[in-house]
C-alpha cells in the first residue's frame, strides 16, 4: 500500500522530534552529562583564557641530591599497615638536609620498590610512571612519599582493589605525612592511571592539608567507562588488568633478601595477598560472569564507590588531568574535567594513542611547532605543584584550558593538536547524520521505507580464569572469536600492550569490520573538511530474532585509498537501552550522550520481532575528517575486545540475527559533535 506524502512526512516529522526532543523542553538547552548521584546541569561554556599558550617550565635544583629513607610502615585506623618510602632532599654527600617541605603524595597497587628501582632509571618523571623515588622532584624542595596501598606491595591486608577500605586507609596516609618532622603541612596527590585514580579518590575526601592534585590518565566511571560499557562486561580488560595487580602484588622474594629482618612479617602479607585470590579476585570475577546483580550491573554500590567521578564535586584543590585518544579511561578523562572546571581551577590535555603509549608520550611531550601541544608531563607536574604547594608564581593559573590531539589534523599522518577553552567545545553543534538503506550516511532524512540490513551474533569467547599452578597468582586468558582482536578495541582494552607489537589492523578498521561483516555507512567523499570534538550518539532502529541482542558502533575516517583510520566506539546491550534523560547530554536541546542506568530494575526486554530503538553511547572523540575522505560509521553486533556477554545472557543472544531498519517510522541516525574547522589553531 502506498502512503500518501503528506501522512509520510508527518511520521517522518515525529520520529525526527522524539529523536532531537530534550525532555519535552522546547528550549534548545545545552547540559553536563549526569552521574549517579547528580543530574545533568544546564552548561555555559568556558571562553576565557582563550589566548593562553604553552611553554615548557623549568627551573633549577635547590639541592644536591635526594635520598630515599629506610622502609617504614603506617599503622591505620582499621590496625593494619602500609608500606611506606619517603624520599627527602640531601646534600651533596647525600645527607638529608633539614627543613620542612611539602610532600608529592602517591599511593600504588604497583609496588613502591618496583617504583624506586624505576627512579633509578626514569629521569625526570617517576612521579608519573609508578611513583616512588623521583629525584628530580625532590631536589626542587619537595618530598616524595610513596605508599602500597592496602593488599600490594609490603603493605597489609587482602586486596579489595579500590575499595572503601583501601580509601579509607588513604586518610591514614595523608594524616600521617602530616606528622612528620619534615612536612610543612601541604600535600599534593600524583600518579599515573591506578596512582591517578587513588589521587582524585583522595582529593575527594576533603583532607585541608591537601592542595593541589596532578592525575594522569585516571578513571571516572569504574562501570560506564572501563569495566561494564554499553551493560557488557569488559573481560579483556579484566584479564590484564587483575592478574596484573594480583601477581605484583607476591612477587616478594626480593625484598626478603633486602629486608632480612622483615623477613617473618613480609611472608604474612605475602599470605594476605595470596588469601585474596579466594576471598576477593576469583568471586568477583565469577559474580560478573555469572550476571550476578551489582558486578555485572549497577546495582548497590560496588562500582560507585570506586568511581571518582562521583567525588568529583567535592574536589576542592586545583586539578590537572592528562588523558589520551585511545585509552582505557578515554570516556572519563574530558568527563572529570567537566565535573571540576567550575569549582577549581582545572586543565585537561588528552594525549594520542593508548594507556601505555600515551604515557610514554606524555615524558616528552608535544610542545613543538608541528605538534602544537602540550609540554612534557614531568615539567607541567613541577609547574602545577609550584604554584599550589610552594607559592611559585609558576604560570600554572594561565595554562591553556583544554589541549587535545586531533586526528587527521596533522600533515601525512603527523601528530598535531588543538587548544580550547572548554570541554565540550563551546563552539560545537549536533548534526545528525542517518543510516540509509544504500548503505549511505546522509544529513536527509528517509522519507519511505528502505532496505534493512542485518548483522549476527558471533560465536562466544572462550574465557578461563582461575589460580596458578603455584596457587599464588591469579590467570586468566579470553579467546576473541568476532575478529577484535585486530582492532584498536584490543590495542586500547589491553592497556596498549597489544601496540608494542604493531599490526595493520590496529590502525585500520577495515580489517575487523569485514570479519565482523558489518554494516557500513559512509558519506559521499566530503566536499570541506568535517571537524567533530566530543561525545556521539548512535540512535539505531533494530529488530532481533532472540531475547538478548547488542550493537557495537566503530565510527572511521577513510581516506581515499580506502584505509578506515579508527576514531571512537561504542557499545550496548539491548536489554540496557533504557535512558535517563535527566542525567543525559544534551546539545542546543538534541540528546548526544545517553545516560543508562543499567541497573536490573531498569533492564527491558527485548522482544524477537519488535522494532526497538536503541541510544548508544559512543565515546568521544576528536577528529578533522579531511575534503576527500569519507566519514564511516559501520555496526556490528559485537565489539569483544570491549564488551562480553555474562553467561545468561550468552545463551539467550546466541544465533541471534539482528535487522537494521531506516525509514520514516526508524530514522536510525547518529548525532555529532561538528566544530567550524577554523576554530583549529
Amino acid at each position: 500500500m502506498t502512503v500518501p506524502f503528506a501522512r509520510r512526512f508527518a511520521l517522518h516529522a515525529l520520529a525526527v522530534a522524539a529523536l532531537s526532543a530534550a525532555a519535552g523542553s522546547a528550549t534548545a538547552q545545552t547540559t553536563t552529562l549526569g552521574t549517579r548521584g547528580s543530574l545533568a546541569q544546564a552548561s555555559t561554556a568556558i571562553t576565557s583564557n582563550a589566548g593562553a599558550t604553552w611553554k615548557t617550565y623549568s627551573r633549577a635544583a635547590d639541592y644536591a641530591d635526594a635520598v630515599t629513607l629506610p622502609l617504614q610502615f603506617i599503622t591505620t585506623r582499621s590496625g593494619k599497615k602500609l608500606s611506606v618510602l619517603v624520599t627527602v632532599p640531601a646534600d651533596a654527600q647525600g645527607k638529608p638536609v633539614a627543613g620542612t617541605f611539602p610532600a608529592v603524595l602517591t599511593q600504588t597497587a604497583y609496588r613502591t620498590d618496583v617504583g624506586k628501582l624505576l627512579g633509578t632509571i626514569v629521569t625526570p618523571g617517576n612521579t608519573l610512571i609508578i611513583g616512588g623515588q623521583d629525584k628530580e622532584l625532590v631536589r626542587r624542595g619537595y618530598v616524595g612519599v610513596a605508599v602500597d596501598v592496602l593488599g600490594s606491595g609490603l603493605s597489609q591486608g587482602e586486596a579489595r582493589l579500590l575499595g572503601a577500605e583501601e580509601q579509607a586507609a588513604y586518610a591514614d596516609a595523608v594524616n600521617w605525612i602530616t606528622q612528620q618532622p619534615w612536612s610543612n603541612g601541604s600535600i599534593g596527590l600524583a600518579g599515573t592511571s591506578y596512582l591517578g585514580i587513588a589521587s582524585l579518590l583522595t582529593a575527594g575526601q576533603q583532607h585541608p592539608a591537601v592542595k593541589a592534585v596532578f592525575a594522569q590518565v585516571p578513571m571516572g566511571d569504574a562501570y560506564r567507562g572501563t569495566v561494564g560499557p554499553g551493560g557488557l562486561l569488559n573481560a579483556q580488560f579484566i584479564s590484564v588488568w587483575l592478574t596484573l595487580t594480583q601477581s605484583l602484588s607476591v612477587q616478594n622474594d626480593l625484598a626478603k633478601l633486602q629486608y632480612p629482618a622483615l623477613s617473618a612479617y613480609i611472608d604474612g602479607v605475602t599470605q594476605d595477598h595470596v588469601n585474596a585470590i579466594d576471598s576477593w579476585y576469583l568471586p568477583t570475577v565469577t559474580d560478573g560472569l555469572n550476571g550476578v546483580a551489582g558486578i555485572a550491573t549497577d546495582d548497590g554500590s560496588f562500582w560507585s564507590v570506586r568511581s571518582p567521578i562521583e567525588v568529583a564535586s567535592r574536589i576542592k584543590v586545583p586539578t590537572f588531568i592528562v588523558g589520551a585518544s585511545n585509552d582505557i579511561f578515554q570516556r572519563d578523562e574530558p568527563l572529570l574535567y567537566e565535573q571540576l572546571k567550575n569549582n577549581v581551577n582545572t586543565k585537561l590535555v588528552i594525549y594520542k594513542g593508548d594507556h601505555v603509549a600515551s604515557v610514554l608520550a606524555s615524558l616528552t611531550g608535544a610542545n613543538d611547532s608541528n605538534a602544537n601541544g602540550a609540554p612534557n608531563s614531568p615539567s607541567l607536574l613541577l609547574q602545577w605543584f609550584d604554584q599550589y604547594l610552594k607559592g611559585i608564581d609558576s604560570g600554572a593559573a594561565k595554562l591553556p584550558n583544554v589541549t587535545q590531539f586531533v586526528e587527521g589534523y596533522g600533515s601525512s599522518g603527523a601528530s598535531r593538536y588543538s587548544k580550547a577553552t572548554d570541554w565540550p567545545h563551546p563552539k560545537a553543534t549536533p548534526k545528525r547524520y542517518y543510516l540509509r538503506g544504500d548503505l549511505s550516511l546522509s544529513t536527509n532524512a528517509p522519507i519511505w521505507n528502505e532496505t534493512s540490513r542485518t548483522v549476527g551474533e558471533p560465536p562466544a569467547p572462550v574465557i578461563t580464569y582461575g589460580k596458578s599452578d603455584s596457587g599464588k597468582t591469579v590467570s586468566a586468558s579470553v579467546t576473541i572469536n568476532d575478529g577484535s582482536d585486530c582492532s584498536s578495541s584490543y590495542v586500547q582494552w589491553t592497556l596498549g600492550m597489544a601496540g608494542l607489537l604493531p599490526k595493520s589492523c590496529y590502525t585500520n578498521s577495515a580489517t575487523v569490520e569485514k570479519a565482523q561483516g558489518a554494516v557500513i555507512y559512509q558519506t559521499p567523499l566530503l566536499f570541506s573538511d568535517l571537524y567533530i570534538n566530543g561525545p556521539i550518539q548512535a540512535d539505531v532502529w533494530v529488530k532481533t530474532t532472540k531475547p538478548q541482542a547488542a550493537l557495537a558502533v566503530r565510527v572511521d575516517d577513510v581516506d581515499l585509498l580506502g584505509k578506515a583510520t579508527p576514531l571512537t566506539t561504542g557499545i550496548l546491550s539491548a536489554s540496557h537501552r533504557a535512558v535517563d534523560t535527566t542525567r543525559s547530554r544534551y546539545l542546543k536541546g538534541v540528546m548526544i550522550q545517553p545516560w543508562h542506568p543499567f541497573t536490573v530494575g531498569t533492564q527491558l526486554p527485548v522482544i524477537p520481532g519488535q522494532a526497538t530503538q536503541l541510544s548508544i553511547e559512543v565515546f568521544p572523540a576528536a577528529a578533522l575528517i579531511r575534503a576527500g575522505h569519507r566519514l564511516r560509521i559501520a555496526i556490528s553486533a559485537s565489539n569483544q575486545a570491549q564488551g562480553v556477554w555474562p553467561l545468561p545472557q550468552q545463551a539467550q543472544a546466541t544465533g541471534n540475527v539482528t535487522t537494521i531498519l531506516s525509514g520514516p517510522s526508524y530514522p536510525s541516525s547518529v548525532v555529532l559533535p561538528v566544530v567550524p574547522a577554523s576554530e583549529l589553531n
